[in-house]
């Protein structure tokens, strides 16, 4: 679906439009919310909450590109109104001090980084079965080459060598643009090998 396409099945409510979009936002999105909010499970049901308002404001979005702010400063803005509600309910929680440091540069960063992020996980939509689940089950869920393998009830080595493959085919595809290359590898480097 191109772009053009893809707004005009959003406007229509279309069910594979909505899931293109919150497939491409959810993880994305949920990074960024993570930055104001600490809690995850507070930090899903703010991103569902996100995704709603889109739907219930779909009509309002007149060119393909707006989705993209409008899910950030709506994320954004959900995650401060929480961190108020917090202070308001007591002055003692963590987050309280995030939402007096979370100035524009801090914002924007989260939401470059946030971008970052989507690239990867797009370009991961593109390995094979096991690569994708091994590396999504590894860089973006946290699990160790063990628990992996648990999982998917195949050997360590078996996770090892399919997540250097993963790994060196992502490498291939980023060396092509340079600013995603160094945010790949920053992003492969949180995670011990």
């Amino acid at each position: 679906m191109n772009d053009h396409e893809l707004l005009l099945a959003l406007k229509n409510g279309d069910r594979a439009a909505i899931k293109q979009i919150y497939t491409s936002y959810h993880k994305p999105l949920s990074y960024f919310a993570s930055g104001f909010v600490k809690n995850k499970k507070r930090t899903e049901y703010i991103v569902v909450e996100i995704f709603i308002k889109l739907l219930r404001d779909r009509n309002k979005i007149e060119r393909i590109e707006e989705i993209n702010g409008f899910l950030y400063t709506a994320t954004k803005n959900r995650c401060l109104d929480y961190l108020k509600h917090l202070r308001r309910k007591t002055t003692s929680h963590k987050e309280i001090i995030l939402l007096m440091e979370n100035d524009e540069a801090y914002i924007q960063s989260r939401i470059t980084k946030a971008e970052l992020l989507r690239s990867v996980l797009k370009e991961v939509e593109n390995l094979p079965a096991l690569q994708k689940k091994i590396f999504t089950l590894i860089f973006v869920d946290g699990l160790n080459t063990s628990k992996v393998a648990e999982r998917l009830n195949i050997t360590i080595d078996t996770v090892r060598v399919q997540k250097a493959k993963a790994i060196a085919s992502l490498h291939s595809t980023f060396l092509k643009d340079k600013l995603l290359l160094a945010a790949f590898m920053l992003f492969v480097d949180k995670f011990p090998r």
